[in-house]
């Protein structure tokens, strides 16, 4: 779309598509300020749609340089509030165990300590968005180095 004046501000699916192979999270979505649009804007987000019991992010770590969200929707887009999950949250050095089974959105202030993320039952599909407040945490930035 980028023949057109503003059409360099368009991001479509193919550029959006998650090139990670997480076969247990597709389909998945991803975009990053500064790789889709040159743009320090502190933002990053990815859609993950988690149909099936798993644990991310096994071992526990602090982003020391940025703020995050952590965003459970129930996977019906009709009804994000139709929530049928149970997921289980480490936070803090000493892992201390949150567990919800309602539509939730978790704050990360810098410097914390969390994970792992466990998703220990899952009736309906969940959509999962982590919000890293940093232009390009999944290509460049510290998720980068997981991979």
């Amino acid at each position: 779309m980028a023949e057109t004046k503003y059409g360099k501000y368009f991001l479509t699916e193919p550029e959006l598509r998650t090139k990670f192979a997480i076969p247990t999270m597709a389909p998945s979505a991803l975009f990053e300020a500064k790789i889709n649009f040159g743009a320090d804007s502190n933002l990053s987000i990815a859609w993950r749609y988690i149909a099936k019991p798993m644990v991310m992010d096994k071992i526990p770590h602090a982003h020391p340089e940025f703020d995050e969200f952590l965003v459970f929707l129930g996977g019906n887009l009709e009804n994000m509030f139709d929530f049928d999950a149970d997921i289980e949250m480490s936070m803090g050095k000493e892992q201390e165990i949150y567990k919800f089974n309602k539509a939730t959105i978790i704050y990360i202030p810098k410097g914390l300590f969390h994970c792992p993320i466990n998703f220990k039952r899952i009736g309906k599909p969940v959509l999962f968005q982590p919000i890293p407040l940093t232009p390009a945490y999944y290509t460049m930035g510290e998720a980068s180095k997981i991979r």
